[in-house]
């Protein structure tokens, strides 16, 4: 499984990087507006700071002419853009169009919140189905079992889609692993959450103490 970041600022994307372990960015209009008014701007910034992949979501859903329009100029910018488009019937209007102009084009279906769009989607062609699992955790108070009934559907029907799934907090995101998602994107928050544990850190200063209190600050690297 592919760990991506939810974001549109170059500074974390950055400092998540350096972890060694990102894959790529995913956006949203939100985050681009969060950024700022300078749109081509901001997503030069994020391309230049993501290690590969960084996923943009075109303005709409409801008439597929201005999203194949703006697919076709995302991916003008950059091959590394991978376009999301929104699980509207417009949205899979405008996927089957762009797939049968450029079928090499990467495309995804965003905002997926059920099984039935999910297959719509791979139906449909799309290469990644962006599933709405975290946020409706967090709206809906309940865990939603989405990817692993999703997974099935595709298996049973040879749909090469990847699944790409909202991570929020560890429970969660193991669970998405568990359940064979392919990529899993979240907030910087909850990024930071993965590398820690209060019992982890218990352990740890533990060993320090015992430590210190024969050699102090010495290491391994002082040894004689």
């Amino acid at each position: 499984m592919e760990l991506f970041l939810d974001s549109s600022n170059p500074t974390e994307i950055l400092e998540a990087r350096s972890w060694g372990l990102l894959a790529g960015v995913t956006t949203n209009p939100s985050l681009i507006a969060a950024a700022g008014p300078q749109m081509e701007k901001t997503l030069a910034a994020v391309l230049d700071a993501s290690p590969g992949p960084v996923f943009v979501q075109v303005i709409g859903w409801r008439d597929p002419a201005p999203m194949v329009l703006q697919a076709r100029r995302l991916h003008s910018v950059s091959e590394r853009i991978i376009v999301k488009l929104p699980a509207s019937v417009a949205g899979l209007q405008a996927l089957q169009q762009i797939k049968a102009e450029l079928p090499q084009l990467q495309l995804a279906v965003t905002a997926i919140a059920s099984l039935a769009q999910a297959y719509l989607a791979a139906k449909a062609g799309a290469d990644i189905a962006a599933i709405f699992n975290g946020p409706l955790d967090q709206a809906e108070d309940t865990a939603h079992d989405l990817i692993a009934p999703i997974r099935q559907i595709y298996t049973n029907y040879g749909f090469a889609t990847k699944i790409l799934a909202c991570g929020r907090y560890p429970r969660l995101f193991g669970e998405i692993a568990v359940a064979g998602a392919d990529i899993c994107t979240m907030r910087m928050e909850f990024m930071r959450l993965l590398y820690e544990h209060s019992f982890t850190d218990q352990r740890m200063n533990g060993f320090l103490a015992s430590w210190r209190g024969v050699w102090g600050d010495k290491t391994w690297m002082d040894a004689p």
